[in-house]
């Protein structure tokens, strides 16, 4: 599996999820098949550029966010703590504006709990 590969599947996952899509649901209004859609999304297929498009459509979102990875390569682990910044950002992507401020904000009390002791 490539790292690109999984991260897409992972976002193409996050998105069908949060939009309350089975695999197959998604699969059937993208119009291809369903196993293969499981494949993309466990990063085991490396999908064209016309299958990428099926997938944005059928999610009703541009297909920019469908591939907007953030690659965590063996030179993003020399820049030190960065990595897990570009990590923690890429988990977020895909989340409502609302779900990110929950995120944000359980993150800041466990800095702040931290602080304290």
């Amino acid at each position: 599996m490539s790292e690109v590969a999984g991260l897409i599947g992972e976002n193409i996952r996050q998105l069908r999820k949060k939009r309350g899509l089975s695999q197959e649901q998604l699969a059937l209004r993208a119009d291809i098949n369903a196993s293969y859609m499981g494949q993309v999304e466990r990063g085991e297929k490396n999908p064209t550029i016309d299958v990428l498009s099926k997938i944005a459509t059928a999610l009703q979102m541009p297909i920019e966010q469908i591939v907007n990875v953030i690659s965590i390569t063996n030179t993003d682990a020399d820049k030190g703590d960065s990595g897990y910044v570009d990590k923690i950002a890429h988990q977020l992507n895909g989340l409502s504006l609302k779900e990110q401020e929950a995120v944000y904000k359980f993150v800041k009390q466990l800095v702040q709990f931290k602080e304290l002791n």
